[in-house]
Parts: structure tokens; C-alpha cells; sequence
């Protein structure tokens, strides 16, 4: 793929060219609906402050939920797996230790995160301090900030993040993130991971109603190559913001959760962008408990596994049910014994019109490689 600025002109030569697959125009989401307490700017009110250890305690409920413990004493803690988490960074002030990472934003070359969306994301998964522990503290964490300091991002710099993770070869993406509108580029991209054997976990969406009617599930969750998650309460219930549709594939804790702030201190907040990355966590340690499993048995392991809730069977609401590793570790696992782990440790728009300075994005019949930046934007789930 490559992106360029043309006019109609220009717009029409490419569209002539048989050595062209498809034209797309890049566009800027912004704005999409969130939950009332949905996670933005770190100085914001929306999270509360979490400083105190009943604070701590009240926000591990979720953590508790999916018995985490159970996979920590066991010694798996996701070492040695990749996660991409394509958000708006990480910060390096909140004391998660980052392998890597990369930006994608236009004027932005840091990953570190200006916004506090990323850093919360990449707690759960990540954190490792001794007033608590994400799902997988050990795993490695790549910040991909595809998102900038409003919380807008675009098709291209979604794109261009794709393809550094899947070039990467990262193990896991985590995708707490939602546009309005499907994206060819994008979709391609998805499909290429899944091909290479990459889990890709994407947030269902605050954007559902009330009473759980309807298909409110926007891209990419929309896609089949991902692992659509909703978000319940600590009484096991769907959150009433969280997505609904055919699309919903598992259910994990998205309301009251404490992870990471910008500056190292806790918050409290909900989403389903905070039920994605307990799902990545949790294939991180299946990952590191099993490697000889690939994604698509490590997908059907989490169906399996998944606590059935709301009506029989998977649903519209919780999909198969809310994860857990109670039926994945030990005499109970649906998955064959794991071996022991090697000195793991436990650590402490719509289309807009043409003008001469539209971006475009254009993909090549053969194959194609493009570094470049830009914005179209997307939220926050």
C-alpha cells in the first residue's frame, strides 16, 4: 500500500491504472459515542483517583472475576509473547515497562502517550507493582500509538500500525478502538495478521443501547479475523454501554476497573476498551502456557472455556459467556496439560469531498510497502 495527496485529476490516472487494486479515500473519525465514564485525558474527572488500597481493592474485582491468581501461581505470566496495543501509546511515567513501539500520527513521532487511554489499556494487561498485578505482567508490551492526544486517529494511521505489528511479529494486537465506517485497507490488513497466525482483540463498543437490542457493533470489530469482547459489571452483567450483535464473541470485565494512569497513579475506569486487554492478557499466558498452540486453537480454547451467561449458548449480549482460567489451567483445562513453565517468575467522516490536498490510500495489485503517515479518525471503544 502507499498514500499520496491528489486532486481529481490525479485521482483519475490512478483509477486507470491496472496496476492498481483499489483507491481509498483516508478518512478522520472523531467523536463517536463513549460511555459516561469513558477514559480520556489523564487530568480529566472521568476516572476517578485510586490512590488508596480500598480504592485498589475495589477495582480488582475484575481481575478476581477471571481468576487470575490461578495463572500467576502457576508461574504463567505471558513471558516471552508480544503485545501490540495500538492506542494512543504508553506512557513512560507509569511505571509499565515498554519493549518497544512506534507512532503513526502526523507531527507525533513518540509513542509516549498525551492522552491516558493507552497507558489504562496497557496496565490491565501489564502492570506489575505491588499494589497490583495485570493479567500478564511478564508479557513484552509494544506501544503503537495510532491515536493522538484528542483520542483521533485515522484509516492510514490504523493501517501503518497494523502493518508495524504484523511486521514485528508480534503475537497479540489489542485494539480498544472503533470507526464508524469499514475500511478495504484496513480489513486487508486484519486478514494478513490472522494469516501469520497474529490474535487480534478488538473492543465491541460503548455505542449499545440500554435494554441490549440491536446490532451496534461498528469496525473492526465488525470483522471475522477479530475476537469481538463486551464489557459486564462485578455482578456479571452486561454493561448497559457495551455493544450488542452476532459479532460479540466473549464477555470480560469492563465497569469499575483499576489499572494505570499517565503518571503512575491508579484509576478506576470502564469500557470495553478495558475488557479487550483482559482477553489479550489471558491469550498472552495461554501462549506462553501452551506454544505449541496456534491462534485459531487458542481461539476456540477461550469459547470453551468461557463462563455461560445470559441466554444459553453464545449470544448477542456476552457471546459465549465471560472468560476465564478456570477452565484453562489445570485438572479442569479444556486444553491438555500444560508443561511447567521455565523459571517464570511472578513479578512484584464519511467521504469528504476531492480537493487537491485529499489523501489517498492505494493498493497495489502486487505487493507494496508504504512508511508514511497521516490521520482519518477513529475513538476509543
Amino acid at each position: 500500500m502507499m498514500s499520496l495527496r491528489t486532486n481529481q485529476a490525479g485521482l483519475a490516472k490512478l483509477r486507470a491504472s491496472d496496476s492498481i487494486q483499489s483507491i481509498e479515500l483516508d478518512r478522520t473519525y472523531s467523536g463517536m459515542p463513549q460511555s459516561s465514564a469513558s477514559l480520556s485525558n489523564d487530568a480529566s474527572a472521568a476516572p476517578s483517583a485510586a490512590s488508596s488500597a480500598s480504592k485498589i481493592k475495589q477495582g480488582a474485582w475484575g481481575y478476581d472475576a477471571i481468576d487470575t491468581s490461578k495463572a500467576q501461581l502457576a508461574g504463567y505470566t505471558g513471558k516471552g509473547v508480544k503485545i501490540a496495543i495500538l492506542d494512543t501509546g504508553i506512557s513512560n511515567e507509569s511505571g509499565i515497562q515498554i519493549a518497544g513501539g512506534t507512532s503513526t500520527i502526523d507531527g507525533t513521532p513518540s509513542y509516549a502517550d498525551d492522552n491516558g487511554h493507552g497507558t489504562f489499556v496497557a496496565g490491565i494487561i501489564g502492570a506489575k507493582s505491588k499494589a497490583y498485578k495485570g493479567i500478564a505482567p511478564d508479557a513484552s508490551l509494544y506501544a503503537v500509538k495510532v491515536m493522538d492526544k484528542d483520542g483521533n486517529g485515522s484509516t492510514e494511521s490504523l493501517a501503518q500500525g497494523l502493518d508495524w505489528a504484523i511486521r514485528q511479529h508480534m503475537d497479540v494486537i489489542n485494539l480498544s478502538l472503533s470507526f464508524p465506517q469499514q475500511s478495504g485497507a484496513v480489513q486487508e490488513l486484519l486478514k494478513k495478521a490472522a494469516d501469520q497466525g497474529i490474535t487480534v482483540i478488538v473492543a465491541a463498543g460503548n455505542s449499545g443501547n440500554a435494554d441490549g437490542s440491536g446490532d451496534t457493533i461498528a469496525f473492526p470489530a465488525k470483522s471475522p479475523e477479530a475476537i469481538t469482547i463486551a464489557a459486564v459489571d462485578s455482578q456479571l452483567r452486561r454493561a448497559d454501554f457495551s455493544g450488542t450483535g452476532d459479532k460479540v464473541e466473549l464477555a470480560a470485565p469492563g465497569v469499575g476497573i483499576i489499572s494505570t494512569s499517565v503518571s503512575g497513579k491508579y484509576k478506576l475506569g470502564e469500557g470495553t476498551s478495558a475488557a479487550a486487554p483482559f482477553v489479550s492478557g489471558m491469550v498472552a499466558v495461554l501462549k506462553q502456557a501452551h506454544p505449541e498452540l496456534g491462534a485459531d486453537q487458542i481461539r476456540t480454547a477461550l469459547q470453551q472455556s468461557a463462563q455461560d451467561l445470559g441466554a444459553p449458548g453464545r449470544d448477542t449480549q456476552y457471546g459465549f459467556g465471560l472468560i476465564s482460567f478456570d477452565r484453562l489451567l489445570g485438572k479442569g483445562s479444556v486444553i491438555a496439560s500444560a508443561p511447567a513453565p521455565a523459571a517464570a517468575s511472578v513479578s512484584d467522516a464519511s467521504m469528504g469531498t476531492m480537493a487537491a490536498s485529499d489523501k489517498m490510500m492505494a493498493s497495489k495489485k502486487q505487493n507494496g510497502n508504504s512508511n508514511s503517515k497521516s490521520g482519518d479518525t477513529g475513538t476509543f471503544r
